[in-house]
């Protein structure tokens, strides 16, 4: 499916106010990295929910992190050679997954869901630049089966989050 696509399709009805390049997507925040610091941050609402979308520097190279504010069921999803697998996961998550289509966008791809949130996490490749709107979609699709309530807005600026670790299960 073309990126584009994807993007209409979590585009939100009411964008905030903003000028930027993701207030379509309902995400009005932004903090640029800069040398010393190269993780960029978008943040905002959407659906009820306070999200995060990073790229940050990891040891193997540059990451995408989705991260959506829902108190979730323990679940982890791993992608791996164009399936995404739910391990440990609630029949609701499971049963989404096993609807997806095989798609090379799930490849490499991590996320797992707790009481901190969904996050989802895959290093930046240039076959897949846009694999964060996938990952936002599925996100925001596993909220919705598992009928996630929103966390509360964390203290301090969003930038300054520490995201959670995946569990060590699914770590490459």
């Amino acid at each position: 499916m073309p990126w584009k696509v994807v993007w209409e399709a979590i585009a939100v009805p009411d964008p905030p106010p903003a000028t930027g390049a993701m207030a379509a997507v309902g995400l009005d925040g932004i903090k640029v990295g800069f040398k010393n610091d190269p993780t960029s941050v978008y943040h905002g609402f959407r659906h009820g929910r306070w999200v995060q979308i990073r790229q940050e520097r990891t040891k193997r190279g540059q990451a995408m992190v989705v991260w959506i504010g829902v108190a979730a069921p323990l679940f982890s999803l791993v992608g791996d050679d164009g399936v995404l697998v739910a391990v440990d996961a609630p029949a609701t998550v499971t049963g989404l997954v096993d609807g997806l289509v095989e798609a090379r966008v799930w490849n490499g791809l991590r996320c797992h869901g707790g009481a901190h949130g969904i996050v989802t996490r895959r290093m930046v490749s240039n076959r897949f630049p846009q694999g964060w709107m996938f990952d936002l979609w599925l996100a925001e699709a596993v909220a919705g089966v598992t009928s996630a309530p929103p966390l509360a807005l964390r203290p301090g600026d969003p930038a300054s989050w520490v995201v959670p670790d995946e569990p060590e299960a699914v770590r490459p």
